[in-house]
């Protein structure tokens, strides 16, 4: 957060900006031309795209435009807090918006301090599927948890960190990429949390990457040695490793656009291995109206849940779909 600057205390430089800010409004006054604007969606979207798609931090463009650093995130955010409540950013000083023009990447230069996110992310999402918890991470890497916590699942689109934050995370990756958490300190109850949640969003472990690839935005993580191909999809099925995104393309392309599950099949796989719904969804870890709903056709699961159903049933993920023609005729 910003400090309020007595004004006793302002340098010449500071001073004089603030008395022509000051003039100009009173000017626009007395011309009748409003001091504020409404339209700042293309403002917005340049300051967004120097933010998230060049990498310039807010401070960088603070100091090339002479705008508040907060005045900037409020607008990149598109919000500020006012009482513990969100206020949407409506409006600007049109003197703060003909600034904010002035911003371009070659003069709010990153010098290196910032870099692209994905290397990061990868480390930290195979720290967790070892069982390191975001929590801890956090702690060593003395960061907000909230913040590593929306890295690592990508949500906030941040596409760069700061070079000091990939540097530790690097070197803490190096660290304890072949330690057991539990020689750490942490519990079991904290290991199997990061280890369910790295299964659901399929992180991929530290064996899956090698230092020429976990940094490589094309690269895709090898799970099987064989990502990508046929037979990567059968060596996860075979030995039920979570599928990754590229074998994941393939299984659609194998079963057609539409992979749809079949609530009779998925009846008849049920009866024919003697597992009840009750049991299902515990072994699924979901809940039982989710199973009847698939069982009724009322809701349609994604295919990485068909593929969990069909390894709790012992069967096939093709064994529990529609028939394409069937799901042709249906769309």
């Amino acid at each position: 957060m910003s400090t309020y600057t007595r004004r006793a205390e302002l340098t010449p430089e500071q001073l004089r900006r603030v008395r022509q800010d000051a003039k100009r409004r009173r000017v626009l006054l007395s011309l009748g031309a409003p001091s504020r604007t409404n339209s700042i969606d293309e403002v917005q979207r340049h300051v967004r795209q120097l933010y998230f798609d060049r990498g310039i931090p807010v401070s960088a463009m603070a100091r090339q435009s002479g705008v508040n650093r907060d005045t900037i995130m409020h607008l990149i955010r598109g919000f500020r807090v006012v009482q513990g409540e969100r206020v949407p950013v409506t409006g600007l000083l049109r003197s703060t918006l003909d600034k904010l023009w002035t911003i371009t990447p070659d003069g709010a230069s990153v010098d290196g301090r910032r870099r692209p996110s994905h290397g990061t992310r990868r480390r930290l999402q195979a720290l967790c599927a070892l069982g390191f918890d975001c929590t801890w991470q956090a702690a060593r890497l003395n960061v907000c948890p909230s913040n590593l916590n929306a890295l690592v699942l990508g949500t906030r689109g941040r596409q760069f960190v700061l070079a000091a934050t990939a540097e530790a995370a690097a070197a803490l990756y190096d660290k304890y990429q072949h330690v057991d958490p539990r020689d750490v300190g942490r519990g079991e109850r904290q290991i199997k949390a990061a280890k369910t949640r790295a299964a659901q969003h399929s992180f991929a472990p530290p064996w899956c990457w090698d230092e020429d690839t976990i940094d490589d935005p094309n690269a895709i993580p090898e799970w099987t040695g064989a990502c990508g191909t046929a037979r990567g999809y059968a060596i996860h099925m075979r030995d039920r490793i979570p599928l990754c995104q590229a074998c994941r393309e393939i299984r659609r392309k194998k079963d057609g656009e539409a992979s749809v599950l079949d609530p009779d099949k998925l009846a008849s796989a049920m009866a024919g291995s003697g597992i009840g719904i009750a049991d299902l969804a515990v072994s699924l870890g979901c809940s039982k109206q989710a199973i009847y709903a698939w069982r009724s056709g009322d809701y349609v699961p994604r295919s990485q849940s068909i593929d969990r159903v069909a390894r709790a049933l012992g069967v096939r993920p093709a064994d529990l779909l529609r028939d394409r023609a069937q799901s042709r005729g249906e769309l």
